[in-house]
C-alpha cells in the first residue's frame, strides 16, 4: 500500500483497513507521539503493519499533542491501537512521559511518527536487553529516505553540541555494522525498560517542549551504570524533523540553544570526563648499560652508540637524529624518568606503556621499571607491554641470530604473572574500567594464547586483584590475523607502521645502500581508510619510522613526517576513538615516546624541538573544542 497518491480525505479508509494484532500482555509499549503531520502517522503504522514480529507481543499508543488537523479523527479508530489525546498542547517531552505512564509493557519504545520500520527491527532492539544485563537503552541504525546513513548512535562533545554518528555516510560500511556502546541514541527510536525510565523521573521537565531530552536521558541511565547502546540489526528510516512540527526553525534553534546550556550546567563534569580519550606512548626502557649487551655489543651498550652512528642512506635523509632537551640520557639516573612524565603530562600524554623482557624467568632492562616501582616516582600512570620475542642480533625478533630465546610453557605462564602482578598491584597502573591492562606484542608465538590468558586470569583472581584487560599488539604478520575472541584477549592494539602494504619508493632515489623507503602519508592513508574495522582495536598513530641506526643495510625509511602531518592523524584517531569506544576504552596508543634506533619518537630532538609534543597538544585540544 503506497501513500504517496492518496489525498489527506481519504487516510481515514486507508486506517480502516488496520487490524493489528491484540495482546492482553503486551512486552513492549511502542509510543508515537505526533502534532497533526497526520501523513507521516499513518505512514508508521503502515510499516508497523507491514512488519509485524509475532514473537514479541506489543502495544501501540498513538499519543496526539492536542492536533488540530480534521484527518486525525481517522487515527482515534485503528483496531488495537490505544490512542490518547492531550486535552491541550504539551510538548514532546510531556507527551511522551504521559503515555509512558499509561504503558501496559515491561519496555517502552519512543518512535517518532515521521519514522518507517523495517522487518526484525523490533526483535533486534530487544535481542540487546536480553544479552546485555548493562544495558539501559538502546536505539537502532537510522536511515533517510534516499538510503543513506542518518544515524549510528550519537556522540556528544565537550560543548554539549551532538554529532550523529556516520551522518550520510554507507550504512554497510563495517563500523556501521557492530552493535556497541555509544554516548546517546537519539529519541528518533529508542528502547528502554519502563520501570527503569520512571526510576529516574522520564525525560526531565526541565528540557520541555523538546530537544535534549533524550541526551539528558541516557546520561541518566549511564550514571546508574547502564550502557546506551547502538544495535545496527534493527532498521528504521527517519525524515527528520518532521515528527514534531513548531512554527518554524527560529523557534527550534532557540530551543536547541537553551537547552543545549542546561545541558552544559548540568552534565559539564561528567561529559568532561566520560569523553576524555587517554594518549598512551610506547617507552623503551634500553637507555642504560646491563651486561648482557656489553658482552654482545661491546662494553656500555645503550641505544645511544647506534643513533649517534647512523649516516644518509640518500641525500636529504636527515641521519643521525639527535636527542635535544633531555640529551643522551642514562637511565640509571632517576632524574631523567621523572623529567620524561613532566614533559610528557605537560603535552597530554597520559601514560607509558614500558615494554617489559622476561625470557624463561631472566629479566633484562628492568632496572628503571623496578625503582620505579620501588620508589614511587614518577608518578605517572603505566602499564606493561611483555615483549615476548627472541632477542636477537638483527633487532626484529626472528630465529636469525638469537641471543636469548624464549621458551613458553604453562609453567612459564604461572611464573610470568606473578611477577607481573607486583605492577598490576600498583596505583598507578592504568585500567579500564577497574581492570588492569596488560599488553602482549605478539600474542602469534605463545602456544596458546587463550589459555594463557586463562591461567593469568585465574592467578590474578587469587592473588585478590580481580580481572585483568588482556590486549594483544598487531604487529609483525601473523598476528594482525588475530581474533580477540578467539584468543581470549579484549582488545588489540594498532602498531603502525606494522602489516600495511606500501608502495616502495625507492627507486625515485638514488640510495647509497640497500634499504626499502616509503611515504609517511601513504601509512596515514592505510591506517585512516582500513577496511577491517574492529570494535575491538585500540587505534594507534606514529610520529615516524626509520630504523637506519638499527639496520646497517636493508633499513626501513618513512619520508615525509611533519608534525603537522602527525596531528592531522592523531586528531582523526581521537576522534574516531571517540566515536567508536566509550569510557575507559576511550584509549589512543603513540608509537613511541622514544624509540630513537627506529625514528618513531616523541621526545624533543634537536631538529624539531618540541613540534611533535605540540602537535600532540593540540591534536587533544582540537577534537575537544569541536
Amino acid at each position: 500500500m503506497k501513500l504517496a497518491e492518496v489525498p489527506e480525505e481519504r487516510f481515514n479508509e486507508v486506517l480502516e483497513r488496520f487490524n493489528f494484532p491484540e495482546y492482553h500482555k503486551p512486552i513492549v509499549s511502542i509510543i508515537i507521539p505526533f502534532h497533526n503531520q497526520v501523513k507521516y502517522s499513518v505512514e508508521c503504522l503502515l510499516s508497523l503493519s507491514e512488519t509485524d514480529d509475532a514473537s514479541t507481543p506489543y502495544e501501540i499508543l498513538l499519543a496526539d499533542d492536542a492536533s488540530s488537523e480534521n484527518s486525525v479523527t481517522g487515527l482515534m479508530n485503528v483496531r488495537h491501537v490505544r490512542y490518547l489525546r492531550n486535552p491541550s498542547n504539551l510538548g514532546f517531552l510531556h507527551t511522551c512521559n504521559r503515555a509512558a505512564s499509561e504503558a501496559k509493557g515491561q519496555y517502552l519504545v519512543f518512535l517518532n511518527n515521521d519514522t518507517q520500520v523495517t522487518p526484525g527491527w523490533l526483535s533486534a532492539l530487544l535481542e540487546v536487553f536480553k544479552e546485555c544485563p548493562d544495558a539501559g537503552a538502546v536505539g537502532p541504525k537510522v536511515l533517510y529516505p534516499s538510503g543513506h546513513l542518518q544515524e549510528a548512535g550519537g556522540l556528544l562533545r565537550g560543548d554539549m553540541t551532538t554529532e550523529m554518528v556516520g551522518v550520510n555516510d554507507n550504512p554497510d560500511h563495517p563500523c556501521f555494522n557492530i552493535r556497541r556502546a555509544v554516548d546517546y541514541c537519539s529519541g528518533v527510536c529508542l528502547m528502554v525498560e519502563r520501570e527503569v525510565f520512571l526510576s529516574v523521573g522520564g525525560f526531565s521537565d526541565e528540557f520541555a517542549p523538546a530537544y535534549y531530552e533524550d541526551v539528558d536521558l541516557c546520561l541518566k541511565l549511564r550514571t546508574t551504570g547502564r550502557r546506551i547502546y547502538y544495535q545496527p540489526k534493527s532498521v528504521v528510516v527517519h525524515h527528520l524533523s518532521k515528527s514534531h512540527a513548531t512554527p518554524g526553525n527560529t523557534l527550534k534553534n532557540k530551543l536547541i540553544c537553551r537547552n543545549r546550556q542546561k545541558m552544559v550546567e548540568k552534565w559539564q563534569a561528567f561529559v568532561d570526563h566520560s569523553a576524555r580519550t587517554r594518549q598512551i606512548a610506547f617507552y623503551l626502557p634500553q637507555y642504560h648499560p646491563i651486561p648482557e649487551n656489553d658482552r654482545w655489543w661491546g662494553k656500555g651498550f645503550t641505544e645511544w652508540r647506534n643513533v649517534a652512528a647512523a649516516t644518509p642512506v640518500f641525500d636529504g635523509h636527515v641521519q643521525p637524529r639527535l636527542p635535544g632537551d633531555l640529551g643522551f640520557y642514562d637511565l640509571r639516573v632517576p632524574e631523567v624518568m621523572e623529567q620524561q612524565a613532566e614533559l610528557a603530562q605537560r603535552y597530554g600524554i597520559t601514560g607509558f606503556c614500558y615494554y617489559y623482557y622476561w625470557f624463561g624467568g631472566k629479566r633484562l632492562l628492568e632496572m628503571p621499571l623496578e625503582r620505579m616501582l620501588d620508589t614511587g616516582k614518577p608518578d605517572f600512570p603505566f602499564c606493561l607491554c611483555w615483549a615476548n620475542e627472541n632477542w636477537t642480533r638483527r633487532w626484529d625478533g626472528q630465529d636469525k641470530e638469537v641471543l636469548l630465546e624464549q621458551s613458553h610453557s604453562p609453567d612459564d605462564d604461572e611464573a610470568i604473572i606473578r611477577d607481573l602482578i607486583r605492577y598490576l598491584h600498583d596505583p598507578r597502573y592504568i585500567r579500564i574500567n577497574g581492570r588492569p591492562l596488560l599488553l602482549v606484542y605478539r600474542t602469534s608465538l605463545l602456544p596458546d594464547m587463550r589459555k594463557t590468558g586463562e591461567r593469568w586470569r585465574q592467578a590474578c583472581r587469587r592473588e585478590g586483584l580481580g580481572e585483568i584487560y588482556l590486549a594483544g599488539v598487531e604487529s609483525l604478520g601473523v598476528n594482525l590475523e588475530g581474533d580477540p575472541d578467539a584468543d581470549g584477549i579484549d582488545f588489540t592494539v594498532a602498531f603502525p607502521p606494522h602489516g600495511t602494504p606500501y608502495p616502495n619508493r625507492s627507486k625515485t632515489l638514488k640510495l647509497r645502500r640497500e634499504a626499502l623507503v616509503y611515504n609517511y602519508l601513504d601509512m596515514i592513508q592505510h591506517f585512516v581508510n582500513r577496511k577491517d574495522f574492529s570494535p575491538k582495536r585500540f587505534l594507534s598513530v606514529c610520529p615516524g619510522w626509520d630504523n637506519t641506526p638499527r639496520r646497517k643495510t636493508g633499513s626501513t625509511i618513512f619520508t615525509g613526517s611533519t608534525p603537522g602531518y602527525f596531528q592531522a592523524w592523531l586528531e582523526w584517531t581521537i576522534d574516531q576513538t571517540r566515536r567508536f569506544h566509550q569510557n575507559d576504552e576511550r584509549l589512543v596508543f603513540i608509537n613511541a615516546w622514544n624509540e630513537w634506533a627506529e625514528g618513531a619518537v616523541l621526545e624533543p630532538d634537536s631538529l624539531n624541538g618540541h613540534d611533535y609534543l605540540e602537535a600532540v597538544r593540540n591534536a587533544i585540544h582540537n577534537s575537544t573544542v569541536r
